[in-house]
């Protein structure tokens, strides 16, 4: 319970990241309040349960005297930056992102671990979290998704203990001052926001460097970019007492340009089903085998990194395998939602080419035979310019490709143009445009009834998720040719 006992007041509360956060503030003392254009959604039930105030839309009078901070989404400066409610909580100097608030406020005291990376920050986090809670430790948790178990992203703890999820988006993940950073891979993504990847870099490797609380880094020593990271960094004086730890697949991989006290934890998969999956990991000269429910190489690298972090906690290997085999994971990856005519319907919320290829391809190797048809709802369209070849490259892994309407979000108000359905369908001959979300679930349901694939695969950041639960729903009734 913390000793402020502030009055907090949440814009776009009902979002994913402020709603989690709103909840955590909540749950750890902090009077809470909010506000939505649309307050009825998922989020806002668990708001509401806990009793928390959202008013509709958004005004001046929502701002009382008693008001100590404002907290928003980063997005609102992109889709609303003349607000009424937003520049009277400038002019009063009580404006922060939600980030800044649980940088400065909910780690206050902390002893923080952040896990950054252009991709699995999500399950890594939230993996993490729960072998830490369900070895005794009561951490405070933060990820960047909806954990079904929690019914939010955020969940309060009773110790000192903070895990975090730390987006490099925005460069929110530089108000967080980690003692133990994870990063689980970097590449090069939001170029809304970097002019180019050094510059991506560069921003990574502040997050490491100017905090001045880092004790230790775990990375990932198959990913070049976060090699990179670290060769940067380690040249600074606050990297001095840091100790890493590189987990890598790769036995024979060469980590001794690194200057810092470091260790190595080599893994293995040894059996992979979709719904099993069994790795081992040696450390010190010590193997251990885990199995967890959860599938993919991309989730044997987030699970080794979380009993990374487990391990550095002091949790015994024995308390983690009881977790893995336990976890179901995590909302919108690679969620079987039901099937039509026999045929699953899967959801992921796979964006990056990297993230998409990940998908498909561990698809591909379980499921030789099968036909994949893959729908996806394209995600900043900054993004799909810049790495056009690799969206082409990674979704043609699957048989057939339907693409839906581009969400542009908080490119909203910038002079971006989306992809045309002749750039598109030019690109490949598998390749279908869209933007009719109902024509293209009657595209699917068509194909399946003629059987002409044998798994969906629904993939994206925004609403790709309707579709495939339209999919299911209207599938329900549907007949195979």
């Amino acid at each position: 319970m913390t000793d402020h006992k502030l009055k907090v007041h949440f814009m776009v509360i009902c979002g994913s990241g402020c709603a989690s956060i709103a909840m955590v503030a909540h749950d750890l003392g902090f009077f809470v309040s909010g506000c939505d254009m649309q307050t009825e959604s998922y989020y806002a039930e668990e708001l509401k349960k806990r009793g928390i105030r959202i008013e509709s839309g958004h005004s001046r009078s929502h701002l009382t005297e008693d008001v100590d901070v404002v907290a928003v989404s980063p997005a609102i400066f992109d889709i609303a930056p003349d607000n009424e409610e937003l520049l009277l909580a400038k002019e009063r100097g009580i404006l922060m992102t939600w980030q800044e608030f649980m940088g400065k406020y909910l780690q206050e005291g902390k002893r923080v671990t952040a896990i950054a990376g252009t991709h699995g920050k999500t399950t890594t986090t939230f993996l993490a979290s729960e072998i830490l809670i369900d070895a005794g430790l009561s951490p405070t948790c933060v990820g960047g998704s909806v954990y079904r178990k929690w019914g939010s992203g955020g969940k309060a703890g009773e110790s000192d203990l903070f895990v975090c999820e730390a987006d490099e988006f925005n460069r929110n993940f530089h108000n967080y001052r980690p003692e133990t950073a994870v990063l689980t891979n970097v590449e090069m993504d939001h170029p809304e926001c970097y002019g180019s990847f050094p510059e991506l870099l560069e921003s990574f490797r502040v997050f490491l460097t100017e905090g001045g609380h880092l004790r230790t880094l775990i990375l990932n020593g198959d990913s070049d970019g976060a090699l990179k990271v670290l060769k940067a960094a380690q040249e600074y004086p606050s990297m001095a007492g840091v100790s890493v730890i590189f987990f890598t697949g790769d036995s024979q991989k060469d980590f001794s340009f690194c200057r810092l006290s470091y260790r190595t934890a080599v893994y293995r998969a040894v059996e992979k089903k979709i719904g099993h999956t069994v790795f081992t990991v040696t450390e010190n000269g010590k193997t251990e085998t885990f199995t967890m429910l959860i599938s993919g190489d991309y989730n044997i690298q987030n699970a080794v990194a979380a009993l990374l972090i487990a391990r550095n906690e002091g949790v015994s290997d024995e308390d983690t395998k009881r977790t893995l085999q336990a976890f179901s994971g995590v909302g919108r990856r690679f969620d079987c939602v039901g099937n039509v005519c026999g045929v699953p319907v899967y959801d992921d919320y796979a964006h990056h080419p990297t993230e998409i290829r990940s998908v498909l391809s561990m698809c591909r190797d379980y499921y030789p035979d099968t036909k994949i048809l893959a729908v996806f709802e394209p995600h900043q369209i900054s993004r799909l310019r810049l790495m056009f070849q690799e969206y082409i490259d990674a979704l043609t892994i699957a048989d057939q490709v339907i693409i839906a309407k581009t969400h542009i979000g908080r490119e909203v108000h910038k002079n971006v143009v989306p992809l045309s359905k002749e750039e598109w369908e030019a690109a490949s001959e598998r390749i279908m445009q869209n933007d009719d979300a109902d024509a293209v679930v009657t595209e699917v349901l068509e194909r399946i009834g003629r059987r002409d694939c044998g798994m969906v695969v629904v993939i994206g950041a925004a609403s790709s998720y309707k579709i495939s639960q339209e999919l299911v729903k209207r599938g329900a009734s549907w007949t195979v040719n």
